[in-house]
């Protein structure tokens, strides 16, 4: 993998975001009707947090299928969210990206640029590059 390539030139910088009280509904939501796998959890500006797919899998396994209007679907992206996830800078290299998750089996990672969102980039950003 070429060391010099920078997270800004292969991260998605439309990142679709959640805040931390938005119900489970809406994180469902947003995960069927958009091509992605992963949701970066906002509170007061700041990433706290992301959910996976694999993370409402696991709270399926839990708690079961929820019914619609019942107290699990009254749950709030907070509750399900993997906290404090680890951001790379927008400058940093996609090396450094795939060593953080090889090390941590981590699919995604929050770019932040001065504790502001401005992309995502996934194993997927990763693989693509690696095939061009």
């Amino acid at each position: 993998m070429d060391e010099k390539i920078s997270v800004k030139e292969i991260m998605t910088t439309a990142v679709i975001t959640v805040q931390a009280d938005d119900r489970l509904t809406k994180v469902v939501e947003l995960l069927q009707d958009n091509p992605i796998h992963h949701l970066v959890v906002i509170n007061k500006g700041k990433v706290v947090g992301v959910i996976s797919k694999k993370d409402l899998v696991r709270m399926h396994a839990l708690v079961g299928q929820p019914e619609i209007g019942s107290g699990n679907f009254a749950t709030t992206a907070e509750h399900i969210m993997s906290e404090n996830p680890l951001t790379v800078d927008p400058d940093d290299s996609i090396g450094l990206v795939a060593d953080i998750i090889l090390a941590n089996q981590f699919h995604s990672l929050p770019v932040v640029d001065q504790d502001e969102l401005v992309g995502i980039v996934t194993s997927h950003d990763l693989i693509k590059y690696s095939y061009k």
